[in-house]
């Protein structure tokens, strides 16, 4: 704010002013509105996608007219496009049939078994006792009325009291009641079979206290009704006499009772699950295909297609399109916030934001175009789905977390596009993990194509379990499992063949890249090596330094290397004037010392641009421009001092900026420890630590690092890794004791 000089109030600006303002920041400003409009218009394009051929859309084009049952067609109906409808007709008859099939449960309960067998032999005690002591046949029959009222004739007992054959119609009486109880003499019901197999019951029971559940044709149930034929089978089995016979059958008739029980709850249950678990009777309609034809009477299937028709054109379905369109808002949102720095940990640059939202709006677009025209089922639509493939790339370009992140906002987008289905975004969400888990460690692209035979493994299982439960059959397990193999086969050699299209699209720093720009013999550092033997000879140890402390701070060692090799290029073009490519003549001492500082940074510069022009990843060129920072160049600063007095700071700073990346930081640590140490005489473990602290600290006190994101902890970490490596290179040597030639 300006103050008026004269009345000493503030002046507010202008509308004019504040115009230009406006003008000025929204011109700053634009890379990012343009990418804030780049990623509207995706989000935007997937709703007008939605709204046209998702869940509920509406065809606007006419359909055909729904003709009643049993009418004449005036005209041939044929369908405008491919449409499929449940045949309600078919489905109801299927559901009657499999409600049919299904079995009423007869349960067998041991307690009236176990009450009759012990009455029987209450009523073998009692006999016995009466016969023993010889009670009259009168008296005897009463006795057995008292105790078993009703239960037998006098006839029947005064037959069995007198019978020479007594004991042993007891004891098959009482072995044919045992196993007629066993198997169970079921209580039919007046009504409630109805609705069951009319032809078998399941019978189930208890035998030596472990759980029996037979079939049983109904004809060969014994009841009540039919227990006297199954008693004159039993006896006929054990073969008896017929006065035997007659008396066993008689007693086993008097003291049987019905133990088996229909459960009615249990046989609901089972009926129930039978009819939910039937699949609807799906028919299509093909694109041209003649529904009716003129003059025809309209079949109830006929009826049914028609109907399906003329609905699939006029129908709209508003509850299920909401749905779906919120949960592709919730879905966006999502992906907000999990692929954001915070969550997922990594920084998207630009090209990469566009790719991974343009890759989203491409995966949501096939999800909803084959759910809406293809209609397969919710597994086989998940296995025709590229999950994997975007998994697997956003694994290369930003790593593993935020792959599995990113496969997340995948399975909900392929819900908002074909509906919730469980195991669909199961499946999704599967193979978002299994892309991520099967190249984390990937280090060249011939390991893509073992990645791609794990991660055919890992989509096999997944497709698998999720097909296991419910499947009509073993064979469909086994073909769900095959569709997933062939999808994450499919994605990896997908990936393969995009993947260097994308690496030198986005001139991204892929682990892949790197590997093959950390090869020596790339044309550049042979002629680095040729022209610059000293740099080259230096930047390998500052690769060998950076490597390993990056790879002990958790930063990225390929990166650091490679950033390393080619951190001094730009000192091909004047190698001369750089003191490790000097042999005892220094071309510096002819030049005053402002020249001197202009060449020593221009290599800074120089090697950025070629590093641009070679098309080095972004990252690779941040180290190359950043090595230096923006520090003085003190040895010539210190010179032009001694020699003109004041001098500006400016001239003698080299022209880069402080290090952005913990990467970019390290090259520059070791740069100047690799440099720094050549000067040290009799260097000690212990002098080098002391050394290369000073010289970190140095950094850190002139601000070098402040952008890095480096730790306190890191630099000591650094620190020691720097020693530890160059205690080994300069360690000492024995001194070998020369060998004389042998006197002749």
């Amino acid at each position: 704010m300006k103050r008026n000089s004269d009345s000493g109030q503030e002046r507010s600006p202008s509308a004019a002013e504040r115009l230009r303002s406006a003008f000025r920041r929204s011109g700053r400003r634009a890379p990012e509105l343009r990418t804030l409009a780049a990623l509207a218009s995706c989000a935007a394009a997937a709703f007008l996608l939605l709204l046209a051929f998702g869940p509920g859309s509406v065809d606007s084009r006419g359909g055909p007219s729904v003709l009643e049952e049993g009418r004449v067609a005036d005209k041939d109906i044929t369908a405008d496009r491919e449409i499929s409808f449940v045949d309600e007709n078919a489905t109801a008859l299927r559901v009657e049939a499999e409600a049919r099939l299904v079995l009423p449960v007869f349960v067998v309960d041991e307690k009236p078994a176990s009450r009759a067998i012990e009455r029987f032999r209450s009523f073998q005690d009692l006999l016995g006792d009466l016969s023993a002591r010889k009670v009259a046949g009168e008296t005897l029959y009463l006795q057995v009325q008292s105790a078993f009222p009703g239960l037998l004739s006098k006839d029947e007992v005064l037959a069995l009291s007198r019978s020479p054959l007594k004991a042993q119609a007891l004891a098959y009486a009482d072995d044919i009641l045992k196993e007629l109880l066993d198997q169970g003499i079921a209580a039919v019901p007046a009504s409630g079979l109805e609705a069951f197999n009319p032809d078998y019951i399941e019978l189930r029971s208890l035998r030596d206290g472990r759980p029996v559940t037979s079939e049983i044709p109904s004809n060969r149930l014994v009841t009540l009704k039919t227990l006297k034929d199954a008693i004159e089978a039993e006896a006929i089995d054990r073969r008896l006499a017929r006065p035997l016979a007659a008396l066993a059958s008689g007693l086993a008739m008097s003291f049987a009772v019905e133990d088996a029980f229909f459960d009615r709850d249990q046989s609901l249950k089972r009926l129930a699950a039978a009819k939910a678990a039937v699949e609807p009777v799906v028919r299509t309609i093909a694109k041209g295909e003649r529904i009716v034809r003129k003059g025809a009477v309209v079949t109830p299937l006929d009826a049914a297609k028609l109907s399906a028709a003329k609905g699939a054109v006029s129908r709209v379905d508003w509850g299920t399109a909401a749905g779906s369109l919120g949960l592709l808002c919730v879905s966006i949102l999502l992906g907000l916030f999990l692929l954001g720095r915070a969550v997922s940990g990594s920084l998207l640059r630009r090209p990469s934001l566009w790719l991974l939202s343009l890759s989203a709006f491409a995966y949501f677009a096939v999800a909803l175009l084959v759910g809406r025209f293809a209609r397969p089922p919710s597994l086989v639509l998940a296995c025709l789905l590229p999950t994997a493939l975007f998994s697997i790339i956003a694994t290369i370009l930003e790593g593993p977390r935020f792959a599995v992140l990113f496969g997340l906002v995948l399975a909900s987008l392929a819900q908002a596009a074909t509906g919730i289905d469980g195991r669909l975004f199961a499946f999704c969400l599967l193979s978002g993990v299994a892309g991520a888990f099967s190249v984390r460690g990937a280090d060249s692209r011939i390991e893509l194509v073992r990645a791609g035979a794990v991660l055919s493994l890992l989509e096999a299982a997944a497709a698998g379990a999720l097909s296991a439960p419910g499947a009509a059959r073993p064979s469909a397990v086994l073909v769900a499992g095959l569709e997933g193999a062939a999808n994450g086969f499919a994605c990896a050699l997908l990936a393969l063949a995009i993947l260097p299209i994308l690496e030198q699209a986005l001139n991204a720093p892929t682990r892949f890249r790197l590997m093959e720009l950390s090869d020596l013999n790339a044309p550049i550092l042979k002629r680095l090596l040729t022209v610059a033997p000293g740099t080259y000879s230096h930047s390998v140890t500052v690769a060998h330094l950076a490597e390993s402390a990056c790879r002990e701070i958790g930063a990225d060692p390929l990166l650091a290397r490679v950033g390393a090799y080619y951190h001094d290029i730009g000192k091909i073009e004047q190698p001369e004037y750089f003191v490790e490519n000097q042999s005892g003549y220094n071309k510096h001492d002819e030049i005053n010392p402002r020249l001197s500082a202009t060449v020593i940074r221009s290599h800074v510069k120089l090697g950025a641009e070629k590093a641009r022009a070679l098309g080095l990843p972004d990252s690779v060129v941040d180290i190359v421009a950043q090595h230096h920072g923006n520090a003085v160049i003190a040895w010539f600063y210190e010179q032009a001092r001694k020699a003109s007095g004041e001098v500006d700071p400016d001239d003698f700073s080299y022209p880069g900026q402080p290090p952005s990346t913990k990467e970019a930081a390290v090259v520059m640590l070791a740069d100047s420890v690799e440099a720094a140490s050549r000067c040290l005489k009799k260097p000690t473990a212990a002098r080098l630590e002391d050394f290369i602290r000073e010289i970190i600290m140095e950094k850190v006190q002139k601000g070098q690092l402040d952008r890095s994101e480096l730790t306190f902890k890191d630099l000591e970490t650094i620190r020691d890794s720097f020693t530890r490596i160059l205690a080994g290179h300069f360690h000492s040597r024995i001194e070998y004791p020369k060998i004389k030639e042998p006197s002749r």
